[in-house]
């Protein structure tokens, strides 16, 4: 099994040192995000969960958690662009023994039976601040864990259809417009 979990990243390697797949006029088709591109999320646009929002049951919450935007979408947007990344890292006491978890607008044809063009990931920080990927794709790998037993990424995810899939209230489409 770690022999073809290597080969798939080295192929995601591969097709990500060939850059971003574009259309004419530059509007970016597909992304496929690397260790480097998640480097210093912690700079990126903050959005602290109000402590009401902590649910101690939910792999996203469970504790104090801020999320970070890459980059806002544009003013009126009805889907996030490809290339958009968010992360939900926790935060305080006992972070570091929590889960980080992020998503990747992928775009293409990606995740075409769950959220659409969207791949999950849980991120890893090191003590020297650098930022490894866990795994990534679907959702987790046979044998890792994610929250609650049984719900998968796509199944939490799906209820936020009409906001691309985005759950969180501070990342509502219609409230980000720059």
């Amino acid at each position: 099994m770690g022999v073809v979990r290597n080969l798939l990243i080295a192929a995601a390697l591969v097709v990500g040192a060939c850059g971003p797949a574009e259309e004419p006029g530059g509007q970016r088709t597909t992304f496929i995000a690397l260790a480097k591109d998640f480097q210093g999320f912690e700079d990126w646009e903050p959005f602290p969960l109000p402590a009401n929002a902590v649910d101690p049951a939910d792999p996203h919450s469970g504790g104090p958690r801020t999320i970070y935007l890459n980059r806002r979408p544009p003013g009126g947007s009805t889907a996030f662009p490809v290339g958009t990344m968010i992360v939900k890292a926790p935060t305080g006491e006992g972070a570091e023994e929590r889960q980080t978890f992020a998503m990747v607008k992928r775009g293409g044809t990606y995740n075409q039976a769950g959220a659409t063009g969207w791949e999950w990931f849980e991120l890893a920080t090191a003590t020297d601040g650098s930022v490894a990927i866990v795994w990534r794709g679907l959702g987790p790998p046979v044998g890792e864990s994610y929250g609650n037993a049984g719900t998968t990424c796509n199944d939490c995810h799906k209820s936020a259809a009409a906001n691309d899939f985005v759950k969180a209230p501070a990342l509502q489409l219609k409230d980000l417009s720059p």
